[in-house]
């Protein structure tokens, strides 16, 4: 199932003939879109910017499992999520601190909420806040990992070529341009 028939299903609410393997699909699609989404509206240093998408995200996979989204499922699983969103949040207002570790942290954020939403339903609405806790922080932690990973690698041509520009300026050794061309390399 691609995008365009996901949000349709989604639209139209249309999972009770569903198949476990087919809801799956489904979630992973929305969690998915809405960590890149999200991601994207954290470039922008407004606080909070991205918090509809991820409360639509949390709506969307209670809707493959037939749930509407009301106060308590936002409590609950806002509450696992715990102070880690406000601290994310006061990190764009320190200039110099890495675009890349915040929009990893948003990216491992959502990910994380949808994995826990994604869990919540699953069980019925029925867990323990504190397994919510665990699960939330070790897919946060994951997902943020494995995102500036992901942004660090796509920044090689660019650290490559101010690395170039140092050496061509004199300002390194060619001793140092070759050890930190190394080190860049290896990260591919």
């Amino acid at each position: 199932m691609n995008y365009e028939e996901t949000i349709q299903k989604l639209i139209s609410g249309d999972f009770d003939d569903a198949t476990p393997e087919e809801r799956d699909k489904v979630i992973e699609q929305i969690i998915h879109a809405s960590a890149l989404a999200a991601s994207v509206l954290a470039m922008s240093p407004v606080p909070f910017i991205e918090t509809p998408i991820q409360v639509t995200m949390v709506r969307a996979i209670g809707k493959v499992y037939g749930y509407t989204l009301d106060k308590k499922v936002i409590f609950e699983i806002l509450s696992s999520i715990g102070g880690s969103i406000v601290l994310r949040q006061l990190v764009r207002f320190i200039p110099g601190i890495g675009t890349i570790a915040n929009l990893s942290k948003v990216y491992g954020t959502t990910w994380a909420m949808g994995m826990v939403a994604d869990y919540y339903f699953r069980q019925n609405r029925e867990v323990v806040k504190e397994e919510l806790m665990r699960m939330f922080k070790m897919t946060q932690k994951e997902k943020t990992l494995e995102k500036e990973k992901e942004l660090e690698k796509n920044r090689i041509p660019e650290r490559l070529q101010t690395l170039w520009e140092l050496f061509q300026k004199n300002l390194i050794t060619p001793e140092e341009y070759r050890k930190k061309r190394e080190e860049i390399l290896s990260q591919l």
